[in-house]
């Protein structure tokens, strides 16, 4: 879907505030609030807008250590991404390309937490290597990007 001037100032001012009524949205895409219901009603329709989400600080809930599980699987990735969304502990998995199959993102409480909830995922069969990083520090994550005009 091409998006318009007014289309990009809805996304991004959504992207700014996913709880802005729909009056703060008008105002910040400059058109009138019927215009800002219709526009975003076609968007969610179209699926360039999939819903409204929280944004959880999982350290706040005590997750103290983030990692990227690198998976090298044998067989066909289907099943291996289908299994890997029921892990608790996952909050991110990627089908990848290179020497690794799959890059997951995980947040546990501590490394032993993540050694066990690492350690679940040699029950799968068709997981030949996994590969840990744990993250140092957060420099940025999941900010939204505004949506330019290309």
């Amino acid at each position: 879907m091409d998006l318009d001037e007014t289309d990009r100032a809805l996304v991004n001012a959504l992207l700014e505030d996913s709880r802005a009524s729909t009056q703060d949205l008008a105002a910040k895409a400059g058109v009138a609030i019927d215009v800002a219901e219709r526009r975003i009603e076609s968007l969610e329709d179209a699926g360039v807008i999939e819903g409204y989400t929280v944004r959880v600080d999982y350290d706040a809930l005590g997750y103290d250590v983030t990692g990227l599980v690198r998976l090298q699987i044998d067989g066909p990735p289907d099943p291996v991404g289908e299994s890997l969304g029921t892990y608790p502990w996952i909050r991110a998995v990627y089908e990848v390309t290179g020497a690794d199959d799959f890059v997951v993102l995980g947040t546990f409480r501590d490394t032993d937490d993540m050694h066990e909830s690492v350690a679940e995922l040699l029950s799968e069969t068709s997981i030949r290597s996994i590969t840990v990083d744990v993250a140092l520090n957060v420099v940025t994550e999941f900010e939204p990007a505004p949506i330019e005009d290309r």
